[in-house]
């Protein structure tokens, strides 16, 4: 019998009330602990919990440090190092999210003897990280031979090479440690498997094979659920309007700025990722009309 293999995780998380915020849901998707998700207690019929996430396996044991970096930082750093940890427990990955961005320019020079497989920099805000930062980084981290990803958002994070995931602004040359990060934490893209009814009009079950980082996808299937219809009727919403009513309602808390690249707000692009998930799963044309063509090229 194969033992599964473990990792180590480390959190590096910027101040301000948003950003914690946004990484208190990640790591607690990740933890999956009784009180992170209450998707059932406030769906409109009040039903008890579905217990939809009971067989989600808990990361606890996975994260070695969570840690607030940036605080007192003056407008100009010269040195990036005196506001990053003194010492860091020896890691497999370093999630970083929403840290002040001569911080982040620094952070690739003060990992280089730390023996990170790859550090994930999540963008949920366009102020986060702009482009020309983004680009930058990322060649820092190939200097130095550390792999790197730079999803916006968090829910475009795939294996696979596409729009959201391209090597040499998104993601490292090598990137098979990002790929180990996704098929242990088993979040990223959302992939979604259903059992219909007999007549195939009806979803009765969700199974989450690849959560968003936030955990949102469990909130939204569980609502697609037909026993929570009232009067086992959907009503006047489209499947389009009930995924977006669902996601808007979790909440997705990324920006809703409209982004220079994405030619749209980053929560909107997480809105579409979810929908077209839900939607080849289901066998329909992922987008009504003209597909998503507003990534740049």
């Amino acid at each position: 019998m194969l033992t599964e293999k473990t990792y180590k995780l480390g959190v590096l998380y910027g101040i301000g009330p948003e950003t914690e915020m946004l990484t208190q849901k990640f790591v607690g998707n990740l933890i999956n602990n009784e009180e992170f998700c209450k998707a059932c207690e406030i769906l409109e019929q009040n039903v008890k919990c579905d217990k939809c996430r009971e067989h989600v396996k808990s990361h606890a044991n996975s994260i070695y440090f969570y840690e607030k970096v940036g605080e007192n930082v003056p407008d100009f750093v010269e040195d990036p190092e005196e506001f990053l940890p003194k010492s860091l427990p020896q890691v497999d990955f370093i999630m970083v999210v929403g840290i002040h961005q001569d911080l982040l320019s620094g952070l690739p020079y003060y990992l280089k003897d730390k023996e990170v497989k790859a550090v994930i920099v999540p963008i949920e805000d366009p102020k986060w990280v702009p482009a020309g930062l983004q680009v930058q980084v990322l060649e820092e981290f190939e200097k130095y031979g550390i792999q790197a990803v730079f999803p916006k958002p968090f829910c475009s994070l795939s294996k696979e090479l596409n729009d959201y995931n391209k090597i040499g602004f998104h993601l490292t040359n090598e990137h098979e440690y990002i790929d180990e990060f996704i098929d242990c934490y088993k979040i990223g893209e959302p992939v979604v498997s259903f059992l219909l009814s007999k007549d195939g009009e009806s979803i009765e079950d969700a199974c989450i094979l690849q959560s968003a980082p936030c955990g949102s996808t469990y909130y939204i299937c569980q609502q697609l659920k037909s026993k929570y219809f009232k009067n086992g009727k959907s009503g006047e919403l489209s499947l389009n309007e009930r995924i977006s009513k669902a996601h808007h309602a979790y909440p997705c808390n990324a920006s809703m700025d409209q982004d220079s690249i994405l030619k749209d707000s980053i929560l909107h692009v997480g809105g579409y990722l979810i929908r077209n998930a839900i939607r080849r799963e289901l066998n329909l044309e992922e987008q009504e009309g003209q597909k998503l063509v507003y990534v740049i090229k």
